[in-house]
C-alpha cells in the first residue's frame, strides 16, 4: 500500500509542478482507463461538497479528523486520476510499456510483441493478474474491461505481485483508442 500511495503522490507531485509528461521522442503513447478515469473524476468531485455538509452536521470536536480523512481522501481521488494520465501505454522501436497507472505494468521488447487486436471482454481484478481459463494470458488494466488483446511473438516469462512467474503468451489491457495501439506497432515496425 506504501508503494502505491507513493507513485500517487509523486504523479500529484509532477503535476503540482508542472513538470512534463515526458513521453521520449519516437514514441507513442496511448491513453487508458476512460471508464475508470470517469467514474473516479465523479466520485472525487463529488467529494468535494458532500464533506462540507457532513463537516456541518459533526460536532466540533469531529470536524478537524474529519477534514484531515477527506482531505487525503480527495487527494488519494485526484492522484488517481493524474497517474493514470501520466502513465500512458507507450509503444516505441524498442519498447511496449502496458501500463495501469498506480497498479504497476508490462514492459515488453518490441520485438516480442507480435499484433494486437479488439478483444471485449471482462476479466475479473486490477493490475497485472491472470486470466481465468487462458494458462498463457494475463491482463494489465486498472478495471475489469478490456477491449485489446495483444499476442506476443513467443511466450515470455512474467512476474507477478504474490511472486509466482509464470510464461505469456497473451496480455489483454484498456485503451482509450484501441487502433492506437495497433497503429503505434505498425508504424515502429516499419521504423525501427
Amino acid at each position: 500500500m506504501g508503494h502505491r500511495a507513493g507513485i500517487l503522490t509523486r504523479a500529484l507531485m509532477a503535476v503540482i509542478t508542472r513538470r512534463p509528461l515526458g513521453t521520449p521522442p519516437g514514441t507513442t503513447a496511448i491513453r487508458h482507463s476512460s471508464e475508470v478515469r470517469s467514474m473516479v473524476t465523479v466520485l472525487t468531485l463529488t467529494e468535494i461538497p458532500l464533506a462540507f455538509l457532513v463537516s456541518e452536521i459533526l460536532p466540533p470536536a469531529g470536524r478537524i479528523p474529519h477534514a484531515v480523512l477527506e482531505l487525503a481522501l480527495i487527494l488519494t481521488g485526484f492522484g488517481v486520476l493524474v497517474t493514470m494520465a501520466r502513465s500512458p501505454h507507450t509503444v516505441s522501436a524498442d519498447r511496449v510499456a502496458l501500463r495501469t497507472g498506480f497498479m504497476g505494468g508490462l514492459e515488453l521488447p518490441r520485438p516480442m510483441v507480435r499484433s494486437a487486436n479488439r478483444s471485449m471482454r471482462t476479466i475479473e481484478g486490477r493490475g497485472l493478474r491472470r486470466v481465468p481459463n487462458e494458462p498463457s494470458a494475463v491482463a494489465c488494466s486498472i478495471g475489469g474491461s478490456v477491449n485489446v488483446r495483444v499476442l506476443l511473438a513467443e511466450p515470455v516469462p512474467v512476474e507477478l505481485d504474490d511472486g509466482h512467474s509464470f510464461d505469456v503468451d497473451t496480455v489483454y489491457i484498456s485503451a482509450d483508442a484501441p487502433e492506437a495501439i495497433t497503429r503505434a506497432l505498425k508504424n515502429s515496425a516499419m521504423h525501427p
